[in-house]
């Protein structure tokens, strides 16, 4: 598998918009309930350990007064740095979770047996590790850019690169759980592989955000119903660019 992702960094790859969109919608509808429910899941769990890490730092009361007092504190330094620093480990510490979205896909994909349990698989042994500090390292650059643009008074600028660095990172996760690469050589390479095709990339995550929203005013069924759509763009992305080894690395590992 590292030879092939070598041949594609090195003589680059083609992409079937049309196939995308069509393999993207066929893994999602068979994935969305399961995603969707884990989003919540994860969403919740995400902004209780948010308040509290916030309330015990701040001596904060009761929620009210955190809401209130996360306005006021929106310019502070203090704030910012501490704010980014969270941020950044709890990217990392979810990291994995990322990765069990875009597996459920894999998993549609390849006709196998999928269920909520698989969001979490790769919170274990070798996989924990390199997604971690995979986004650990990425949080940590957005987190300095973006703290430095607020402080500077550009913080307008925050989402651009946000979204910059999304783009640049696209491939780290699948390139990890299925690629056979460190958390070094993931974000490297997804850089690489990026730029060998980054307008129908940047086309297709369009398409794809186009698609969450007319789910949500068309179907009503909800944001973090729609959301998971972007992870099986994600993974017909890899799938159709990088594609997979007969065995990849997670099946060996019996994750499946």
């Amino acid at each position: 598998m590292r030879k092939i992702i070598e041949q594609k960094v090195s003589n680059g790859y083609s992409l079937d918009l049309g196939k995308l969109i069509d393999e993207s919608f066929a893994t999602f509808k068979k994935t969305f309930l399961i995603a969707g429910l884990g989003l919540i899941i994860v969403s919740v769990v995400v902004l209780l350990i948010y308040i509290l890490l916030l309330g015990t730092f701040f001596g904060f009361s009761n929620f009210t007064e955190t809401m209130t007092s996360l306005e006021s504190l929106a310019t502070d330094k203090t704030f910012i740095i501490g704010n980014a620093v969270v941020s950044m480990f709890f990217s990392a510490l979810f990291a994995p979770t990322t990765a069990g979205f875009i597996h459920l896909n894999h998993l549609s994909a390849t006709k196998k047996e999928f269920s909520f349990s698989n969001l979490f698989d790769f919170y274990k042994g070798y996989f924990f590790k390199q997604l971690f500090l995979s986004y650990l390292i990425i949080g940590f650059t957005t987190a300095v850019i973006t703290s430095v643009l607020t402080l500077l008074g550009f913080e307008f600028f925050n989402s651009v690169v946000q979204i910059f660095i999304g783009l640049f990172t696209i491939f780290t996760v699948p390139l990890i759980i299925y690629g056979e690469q460190n958390y070094l050589e993931a974000i490297t390479k997804s850089a690489q592989l990026f730029f060998k095709q980054p307008f129908i990339i940047i086309i297709a995550l369009i398409i794809a955000g186009i698609g969450m929203l007319l789910g949500i005013f068309v179907l009503c069924i909800g944001i973090l119903f729609t959301l998971p759509f972007i992870y099986s763009m994600y993974y017909a992305i890899y799938a159709q660019s990088v594609g997979f080894k007969e065995a990849s690395p997670i099946d060996e590992s019996g994750l499946e």
